[in-house]
Formats: C-alpha cells, sequence, structure tokens
C-alpha cells in the first residue's frame, strides 16, 4: 500500500476517533458523578498556573473554577511528572481536551493492535485484526478507559512498543520507554521489577541502562518543579492505599471477600496467592528465558501485575489485550482452527458480563480478578508448548 492510501486510512481513522469521541464525551455527566479525566486536566492546568497538585485548596479551587462538577479526589493521586505530562491539556477548554483525549486514547488502542499483528510473522495474522478489534471494542476495561477517560490506553501503547522496539533490538529505547512506566506507580513499578529480572538473566545491560536513564529523568523532573513532590506523593498515596486496600480486583481483594475483611486473614490469602503466582512467572522465565520473545515476556507481566498490585481497577484490564493477543495469535501459530482462535477474545468478554452481573448482585469489583487469572493461566499453558510464545 502506497504512502498516501496509509495516509487517507489514517486521516479517516482520526476522523472517526474524533466523531466518537464527541458522542462518548456527551453523554456522559461528569457534573453530577465526575470523570477520571478532570483530574488529569485539572493537575496539567495547575502545573501551567504554577500551582501544586497535591495543594487541597488549589485543587478544590480549581474544580469550582472550572466547574469540573463532582470531586471524586481531594488532590491529584499520581506522581507529579505524569501531570509534567499532561499540562498540554490545560492549554485546552476542559470539554475540548476530553474530546481530544477520547479520541488519542481509541487511536493508540487500534495502533496497539497493529503493532502488535506486526510482531507476528504467520502470514495469515491480517486475519486475526477485525477479530482482535471487535474483540477489543466489547471488551469492558476498553469501555471504561474511554468514559472515564483514563490513562490505560497510553500504558497499552507504551507496553506494546516497548516489545515492538526491542524485537527490532532497540534495546535502549525500549528500556527508556520501560522506565517510565513509573508514572503509573501502581502497575509500573511491579512490572518494571517482573521485566527487569528477565533482562538480567539474559545480561542485557543495554535495556536496564535505559530504564534507569528514563527513570532518573522522571525523579529529576519532578524534583525541579517540586523539590518535595516524593514525599507529598508518598503521603497522597499511602493515605489513598489505606482507604481501598482489599476493594480491588486483585488477589487482595479476593482476600478481603474471603475474608470479610479480616485484616489479618486478607494479608495472608494475598501473600500466599500472590507468591503462587510470582512462583509460576519466575518458573517459566527461569525455564526459558533465553528464547521468550520480549512480547511473551511482557504479556505474562502484565497478567501478573494485574493480579498482585494493591491498588488498580476495572480499566486498568484493558493491558490484558497485549497477552490475549499473544495468546491467540500463538494459538494459530500452533494450528489451531481459526475460528476458536478468533473467538477466544470473544469468549473473555462474555466472562466479563458474567463477572459484571456478579459484580452488581454483590457491590463489589472483586470478581474482575477472575480476568487477569484466566488470561495469565492462558499464558503458562501456552509456554508449555513448544513455539507458542517462544522465539522461532
Amino acid at each position: 500500500m502506497r504512502w498516501y492510501w496509509w495516509g487517507l486510512l489514517g486521516l479517516l481513522l482520526s476522523l472517526a476517533s474524533y466523531a466518537l469521541a464527541i458522542r462518548i464525551v456527551y453523554s456522559i455527566d461528569y457534573l453530577k458523578y465526575g470523570t477520571d479525566f478532570s483530574s488529569f486536566w485539572m493537575a496539567g492546568k495547575l502545573i501551567l498556573q504554577g500551582k501544586n497538585p497535591y495543594d487541597m485548596a488549589a485543587w478544590g479551587e480549581g474544580f469550582r473554577q472550572f466547574e469540573l462538577g463532582f470531586l471524586l479526589t481531594p488532590v491529584f493521586l499520581y506522581p507529579l511528572p505524569l501531570a509534567l505530562l499532561l499540562a498540554p491539556l490545560g492549554y485546552l477548554p476542559f470539554l475540548s481536551a476530553y474530546i481530544v483525549w477520547v479520541a488519542l486514547t481509541q487511536l493508540m488502542i487500534i495502533a496497539s493492535l497493529a503493532l502488535l499483528l506486526c510482531l507476528e510473522t504467520n502470514p495469515r495474522k491480517k486475519l486475526f485484526f477485525l477479530p482482535l478489534v471487535i474483540g477489543t471494542i466489547l471488551f469492558r476495561p476498553t469501555i471504561l478507559t474511554l468514559t472515564q477517560g483514563q490513562l490505560s490506553g497510553l500504558f497499552l501503547f507504551a507496553l506494546v512498543w516497548i516489545a515492538f522496539l526491542w524485537q527490532k533490538r532497540k534495546w535502549f529505547w525500549g528500556g527508556c520507554l520501560l522506565g517510565l512506566l513509573a508514572l503509573r506507580p501502581n502497575l509500573g513499578f511491579i512490572l518494571i521489577i517482573l521485566v527487569a529480572v528477565w533482562l538480567l538473566l539474559n545480561k542485557n545491560w543495554t535495556a536496564l541502562c535505559g530504564a534507569l536513564v528514563s527513570g532518573i529523568f522522571v525523579l529529576i523532573s519532578g524534583l525541579i518543579y517540586n523539590p518535595a513532590w516524593v514525599i507529598q506523593y508518598l503521603h497522597v498515596g499511602s493515605n489513598k492505599l489505606a482507604e481501598t486496600f482489599g476493594g480491588s480486583p486483585t488477589v487482595w481483594g479476593m482476600g478481603a471477600l474471603i475474608s470479610h475483611n479480616h485484616t489479618t486473614t486478607t494479608l495472608i490469602i494475598g501473600c500466599l496467592a500472590g507468591l503462587l503466582i510470582l512462583f509460576g512467572f519466575f518458573r517459566a522465565i527461569l525455564h526459558a528465558h533465553a528464547t521468550l520473545r520480549p512480547v511473551s515476556v511482557l504479556a505474562l507481566a502484565a497478567g501478573v501485575t494485574l493480579l498482585i498490585t494493591p491498588y488498580t481497577w476495572t480499566y486498568d484490564q484493558l493491558l490484558l489485550v497485549l497477552p490475549l493477543s499473544a495468546v491467540i495469535l500463538a494459538m494459530d501459530r500452533r494450528g489451531v482452527r481459526f475460528p476458536l482462535t478468533a473467538s477466544v477474545f470473544l469468549g473473555i468478554d462474555v466472562l466479563v458480563v458474567a463477572l459484571l452481573f456478579l459484580d452488581v448482585v454483590m457491590q463489589v469489583e472483586i470478581w474482575n480478578v477472575l480476568i487477569p487469572l484466566v488470561v495469565f493461566c492462558m499464558c503458562l499453558w501456552g509456554l508449555d508448548r513448544p513455539d507458542w510464545l517462544r522465539s522461532g
């Protein structure tokens, strides 16, 4: 396909994404219910004004001044460097920025699927683009990410880009992108540690140096703006974790559900389940670290992270698009019939809907932990079969 056809396709996708973003944003009553994007936009706006997004007074005054509706959080809940990254959104009026962000998120999700298919050498890979797109559209975390204006699409895009860069032997630049995942510490820190173990086993110092360089850059960029940001963020984060611990769809949430929120029992169940999951991950990594493809390692790490992190919500499970795509394409490489492989994602979508019914009945989000658990087990199952997730 010539370049102008690619340009036309990109233009059409951009226009369609923008039109759908308008429809999504104007269907949300953010004044009554609030939205996560309000926090991201407000943080960027305060940065442009030279104010501190961890200042409760400035935060509340900003929400009132710009009529952002329901205040979901008393201050910004993320690292200060993320607010610096989001600052350009503050130049736009709130609704315009919201629409642009939702449109960009759609494009990042589509681009992630396209990049994942680019990593595959099987000539049948083009057949899976439509099933993956349909499965992703019907995936509840996708809907939540778009309606809430969350960052999960950006995080997914970064993960896929890391896999793409490393597959092309661009280890340093992929490592730099890996370090930037620390901007979402509840997910990024765990994922960085898990992937770093694989890099250490392979003595890939170039990628590790890249991660270290970008991590230092993130830290220093925040310190230049506010030398006390780390202490302030830790205070905010610890308070939020204390409020929400045991309510997330993770092993900790399942422990709280089983123990009826008994703290000690919750910790015991969560620790045992977490150790079992980590054992499965490290066993797979140690057994085949030299032959695992980067996309396979990131797929496993994403599943583990969503299971053991102390704080996450269902929209973060959009990251499962990566391991699901990896498993589906690996099944096709092994000769599994196309109707079965193409319907795997739809099967997960059906499970998500069933769990949503259970969540509504019990008034909790915790049962959604079964989604990353099922996907993680699928990845481990694939690793036990030659050439499924390994390099050829």
